[in-house]
């Protein structure tokens, strides 16, 4: 079976990326000189499905959204991704998009609602 990269999203200083994919796996890719970039992490085992939307946050946490109904939190660590928060049964149906501003969380899902979460990053 082939896997597809669902979204790529770059920080603002553009020397990170992170990727998620149909095969449940976030990355975190890493860059010098923001034309070449590596893969410096991969996480697996989080998702039971598809992870469709993923974003950046604050002071480098990450939000991921998947086919479970379910948002995870993760927070970057050097070059390594730990588990923050989850909101299990965030919708009625799979988790489509995500976007963060300041301490505020936006999700979309197959419910046809969109949802706030307040989460505190420090």
């Amino acid at each position: 079976k082939q896997w597809y990269q669902r979204r790529v999203v770059i920080t603002a200083g553009g020397d990170k990326l992170v990727s998620c994919s149909d095969d449940r796996t976030l990355r975190v890719w890493t860059s010098k000189d923001s034309k070449k970039y590596t893969c410096a992490s991969s996480l697996f085992g989080f998702h039971g499905r598809p992870i469709y939307d993923v974003c950046w946050g604050r002071h480098g946490y990450i939000a991921s959204a998947s086919g479970e109904n379910t948002i995870r939190v993760f927070e970057l660590n050097g070059s390594s991704l730990l588990l923050s928060h989850v909101e299990e049964n965030a919708h009625k149906g799979d988790v489509n998009t995500i976007r963060w501003k300041g301490n505020l969380l936006a999700s979309g899902g197959d419910d046809e609602v969109v949802r706030i979460w307040m989460l505190e990053t420090t």
